[in-house]
């Protein structure tokens, strides 16, 4: 009896273990067999994130759920239909046409038989960052859907500088930069206490040629000896950068009454030595033989206003090499109020550019200044003078355009006067016709250890980016080749009784812009 009975429940076992079986396999039949006639896609909202050299998965499903083995499953780069990332395609996937950049790089895992096309993307690069279409057909139907991938990349850490602000009332103006960051950063100014600061501050973001963001941003404020300020970069509260500075304000022009005691001792130290020198001399009837002025004249002048003692091997006047001087270089904004009716300065304060072409009979000089001004160290900065073919193809050839520094005292001056340095400008000069020169010659050239027919073999076609170096301390301004990283040419003698603006001019015989970077 046992046996018959344990043999009558193995049987049952395995009838139902049967009947589950077909019951799963009529299910997937069906399935198959009622695909729907019109059908949707469902991806995620919003930005995907992921890391460099992670893996990551594109979700993507089809809604109502069905089997996707007999469709058509095709990933591809906004724009690129032709050339997909993957194609699934009469049951497999297909190896042409496809983008080789994707090639074993990509798969579907979401398993087909369920309705789930989604794509998974290995190694991920910077180059991977952006939109990518989800497109799923049949022979009666088509569907497609976007999806937005982004790297996230932790930037540099911020640097931060103070200079004078210009018509600031006593205010200087505060600076952070930070680039390298992917997707946008926040930038966030806080005091010493930890407050974060939002009024009166400016946040630029830029992109750059690698899909990577460059952050910066300004803002006036009082200067301070002890109240120091943070700037913090961050992507989330546990992704981020910080950099602080004191608010100092520049100290030129200011004595204090250790200096002044300092300098009245040493003042008094040499009156006595030429009383005593002048007197001995007339006691013992001696006279030193002066200096041979032939030798003083030719080698003075070479560099500023040194003298032949001074400046027997010339290490003071040699121009630096552009690598040297890109550490120095600022953040430069434009005067949002250009004095020039027929120039405009861009919302960012980065472009200026003629409204007209046909250069209009005014009596205002075409030049827009920089909001900061400098009077001492060292500066460098860049503007973009030939744009890409793509603006030049829309807005024509650049005709004409100045860039370089003027005293505060020519700013004054709102007519139209000789580019010199006698006037207090000091400038390189563009025009088509006439091909580069610099301030003090409009026909020669003056370079630093070049010779002047350099300036003649520049081609309009390769200067693109032209570097700009104040050097306050040693009374020289250096233009560079930014693209080619090569020194231009120098002028010396760059003096001011206070304070120097950069000076930018598009010209006004063609409205392409210039842009400082």
């Amino acid at each position: 009896m046992s046996r018959q009975l344990e043999k009558r429940r193995r049987g049952t076992m395995h009838s139902g273990v049967w009947l589950r079986l077909m019951t799963l396999k009529a299910l997937t039949v069906l399935m198959a067999a009622q695909s729907p006639a019109v059908f949707t896609l469902m991806v995620p909202h919003g930005l995907i994130l992921t890391a460099l050299n992670s893996s990551v998965s594109l979700a993507c499903e089809l809604s109502p759920l069905f089997n996707a083995e007999p469709l058509e499953v095709r990933w591809y780069r906004s724009g690129d239909f032709d050339k997909p990332a993957l194609l699934y395609e009469d049951h497999k996937i297909q190896e042409a046409p496809v983008d080789p950049r994707y090639r074993g790089r990509v798969s579907l895992t979401g398993g087909l038989e369920r309705g789930n096309v989604s794509l998974t993307l290995e190694r991920v690069t910077l180059e991977d960052m952006g939109e990518y279409v989800c497109h799923v057909s049949n022979a009666q139907w088509y569907e497609k859907a976007s999806v937005f991938l982004t790297v996230k990349v932790l930037g540099g850490t911020p640097v931060v500088s103070v200079a004078e602000a210009r018509g600031g009332g006593g205010q200087v103006n505060v600076t952070c930069l930070s680039e390298g960051w992917s997707p946008y950063p926040t930038l966030t100014w806080r005091n010493k206490e930890g407050t974060e600061i939002r009024n009166g501050r400016e946040v630029l973001n830029t992109p750059d040629p690698q899909g990577l963001v460059r952050i910066s941003s300004w803002m006036l404020c009082s200067p301070s000896d002890t109240d120091w300020l943070s700037c913090t970069v961050s992507l989330s509260e546990e992704e981020k950068k910080e950099s602080r500075i004191l608010p100092k304000a520049p100290t030129e022009g200011h004595w204090s009454l250790g200096a002044f005691i300092a300098t009245l001792i040493i003042l008094l130290l040499v009156v006595s030595t030429v009383i005593g020198l002048f007197i001995w001399n007339k006691k013992t009837d001696k006279t030193e033989s002066t200096e041979r002025p032939e030798e003083e004249t030719s080698l003075a002048g070479e560099c500023g206003t040194q003298t032949a003692k001074e400046t027997t091997t010339q290490k003071e006047c040699v121009p630096k090499e552009w690598g040297e001087v890109k550490r120095f270089k600022v953040d430069i904004t434009l005067d949002p109020k250009p004095g020039h009716p027929y120039l405009q300065v861009s919302p960012n304060r980065k472009k200026v550019y003629s409204k007209t072409s046909k250069e209009p009979n005014v009596s205002t000089a075409p030049h827009v200044l920089s909001e900061d001004k400098f009077s001492f160290g060292q500066i460098y900065w860049e503007v973009v003078v030939r744009n890409s073919g793509y603006f030049d193809s829309i807005l024509g050839e650049k005709q004409s355009w100045y860039v370089g520094v003027a005293t505060d005292t020519a700013t004054l001056t709102t007519g139209v006067v000789p580019l010199t340095p006698q006037n207090g400008f000091w400038v390189f000069t563009y025009e088509k016709e006439k091909g580069y020169c610099v301030s003090d010659d409009l026909q020669m050239p003056v370079s630093g250890n070049e010779s002047p027919s350099m300036l003649r073999d520049i081609s309009a076609d390769i200067l693109t980016t032209l570097g700009v170096f104040l050097d306050c301390d040693r009374q020289m301004l250096s233009f560079y080749d930014a693209d080619s990283k090569l020194h231009l040419y120098s002028l010396f003698n760059v003096v001011s009784s206070n304070t120097f603006f950069a000076v930018f001019s598009p010209g006004l015989r063609d409205t392409c812009p210039l842009t400082v970077k």
